[in-house]
């Protein structure tokens, strides 16, 4: 698995025995790698993500209410598609730092173990999914997190498993 790749797919689940958000990355070449997210590391990008989404409508008055039905919009255009999965000899990355770049078009991520690095780039859209994604992850890992925005919470939500790939 080369260090530096771009991640292709991917499926985000929770693991009660890790008590952490664990990703099932593929890269172009179809190759594999788990990598794992601590609460607080993702506490921080997840607050990072949603000012970067809210910032499309700052100052507007109906913001939340564009904001419930943009978040709704991407609900509803999320696609299932077969989960990846880890093969015996996936190399695990437990992710240290987590740099988010943003511009109009996407949000990028790149998750860092140590020196190696993958990129996670998400339209828009795709970035609204994986949040609400993440904020049921957390209701399912009984994480407390206060600062969930209102747009995201009263969503409704899509009847799909907690996975996104």
């Amino acid at each position: 698995m080369p260090s530096d790749f771009t991640i292709n797919r991917f499926t985000t689940e929770f693991s009660p025995s890790e008590d952490r958000i664990r990703m099932v990355v593929e890269e172009s070449q179809q190759q594999t790698i788990v990598i794992w997210l601590t609460r607080r590391l993702l506490v921080r990008l997840i607050g990072a993500m949603v000012k970067a989404i809210e910032s499309e409508t700052v100052g507007r008055p109906e913001s939340d209410t564009l904001q419930s039905f943009t978040q709704y919009r991407a609900q509803q255009a999320q696609v299932e598609e077969a989960p990846v999965k880890a093969i015996e000899c996936s190399s695990e990355w437990l992710i240290n730092r987590v740099d988010l770049n943003v511009s109009h078009e996407r949000l990028t991520l790149k998750l860092f173990c140590d020196e190696e690095c993958a990129t996670l780039a998400m339209p828009r859209v795709n970035a609204r999914q994986w949040l609400n994604i993440m904020h049921r992850l957390f209701e399912v890992a009984e994480w407390h997190y206060d600062k969930w925005p209102s747009w995201l919470q009263q969503s409704p939500s899509v009847t799909q498993p907690a996975l996104v790939h």
